[in-house]
């Protein structure tokens, strides 16, 4: 028989630590250094002093609990949602916005200074900040459903657990959907057949509130007799979602607004959950796009629409690219919905953009200017075609720092210079970073 040795797991000294804590990382924590090791603070703000317990201790650094604070940052706030201690989804309500921020914007140009070699100054005195209202900015939600002993619990999950966390006010969904929770907690609990609820897909937009509920089983007449009158009385559109999606009560025809557009989708299509900070994005990237009647744009991950039509207003063609194909099909339809109000010719195309083989689709054409705005995996892929292109311009939008700087780099290396970052304040109160930046070629 072999044995295989086992290191002892080092034990967390338990003795009590006294730190300054000096700043901020991009996650909320505070960061101190004690004897030359950076250790991570939950909960602790730059300027305060606490005593923590240790609660992972690695070689280069460690993590801590605060145990007593000292003194409290004039950054420090009350937070708003009574299960702030609880629940895992704003863990940064105690933090002023504009420290949130100013964090995640110094984040985001260490990041690309470090990993991508770029040129920036993260103590510009005016950072630029795309931002709107800290709370009620939600307006989708997916809300999870646990039966314990009997007892239906509907919410969010617990930080560091899969417990659900039963949700009456949620603070920063849109009034609409917040206003709903008690109502549809109520109806819910009086399904018959509990055990045949998945979870809930909330949505607010400019049509109206749709609601989308998962479930594992056929639900009975009677329990969905009950949510359809449920759907009714509150104006919902309802939807079942077993196998298929099936429409059960009020409108099929699901829009939002921006810039005097209408961009209709489906109840599964991916939209921005944050409506202002949305149509502040696309303002911005018009903006920097500059975009004259003469300029052929790529618009890369076009989703349904989302940049391709409100840049279509002006230039003379946009061409969008996206892998989903049922998403491809929207953006045809939205753009002949709206032909009145776009003067550019628009084309829309499905392609793989992390599959090669399938880049002739568009990589053979000539553009002036390329935006993309691609999920959390960046585009690598697509990156060194675009660079083939030379276009004079790019934008892009990223929900990733780590391969926006990956992907920028590469641009970098090929001649391209960041000349504008900005910060999206998308999800304000917890930890995501959401930025948008933009290219120029050198010379």
């Amino acid at each position: 028989m072999v044995n295989f040795y086992t290191p002892t797991k080092k034990k967390l000294t338990a003795q009590k630590l006294t730190v300054t804590i000096t700043n901020l990382d991009a996650f909320g924590q505070g960061v101190a250094n004690h004897k030359g090791k950076t250790i991570f603070v939950k909960s602790a703000l730059p300027d305060e002093i606490v005593d923590i317990q240790l609660t992972d201790d690695k070689k280069n650094y460690a993590k801590a609990k605060v145990i007593k604070y000292h003194n409290y940052s004039q950054q420090r706030v009350t937070p708003k949602c009574k299960y702030y201690t609880k629940c895992g989804g704003c863990e940064l309500q105690h933090i002023s916005s504009n420290l949130q921020q100013q964090a995640k914007y110094e984040a985001l140009i260490k990041l690309l200074q470090k990993e991508a070699g770029a040129e920036l100054d993260y103590k510009d005195n005016s950072p630029n900040i795309i931002a709107d209202q800290p709370y009620h900015y939600r307006r989708r939600a997916r809300l999870s459903i646990n039966l314990v002993k009997g007892e239906l619990l509907i919410g969010f999950r617990q930080a560091e657990s899969n417990q659900i966390i039963n949700i009456e006010h949620c603070p920063v969904l849109v009034e609409q959907l917040d206003k709903l929770l008690m109502p549809l907690q109520s109806c819910l609990r009086q399904i018959k057949q509990k055990k045949s609820l998945g979870h809930i897909e909330l949505i607010a937009v400019d049509s109206g509130i749709i609601l989308v509920l998962r479930h594992t089983m056929p639900l009975t007449e009677q329990d969905s007799i009950l949510l359809k009158q449920f759907a009714e009385a509150h104006n919902i559109s309802l939807y079942f979602h077993g196998h298929d999606l099936i429409h059960i009560s009020g409108t099929t025809e699901h829009y939002y607004l921006i810039n005097h557009l209408k961009l209709t989708f489906s109840p599964l299509d991916f939209i921005q959950v944050n409506s202002q900070i949305n149509q502040k994005m696309i303002d911005k990237a018009l903006e920097w796009l500059d975009i004259t009647s003469d300029d052929k744009i790529l618009d890369l991950f076009c989703g349904m629409g989302n940049f391709s039509l409100p840049m279509a207003i002006k230039s003379q063609s946009v061409t969008g690219i996206e892998g989903v194909d049922a998403l491809v099909e929207k953006a045809k339809i939205n753009a002949k919905l709206n032909k009145a109000k776009i003067g550019a010719k628009t084309q829309f195309f499905t392609c793989n953009l992390e599959d090669k083989q399938q880049f002739s689709i568009w990589n053979q054409s000539k553009f002036d200017k390329v935006l993309l705005d691609p999920a959390r995996a960046g585009a690598y892929n697509a990156t060194a075609e675009i660079v083939k292109i030379s276009p004079t311009k790019i934008v892009y939008i990223s929900c990733n720092p780590a391969t926006l700087a990956r992907d920028c780099k590469l641009f970098i290396e090929e001649g391209y210079n960041i000349v504008k970052v900005a910060i999206l304040d998308m999800f304000p109160q917890t930890k995501h970073i959401e930025s948008m930046l933009m290219l120029t070629k050198s010379g």
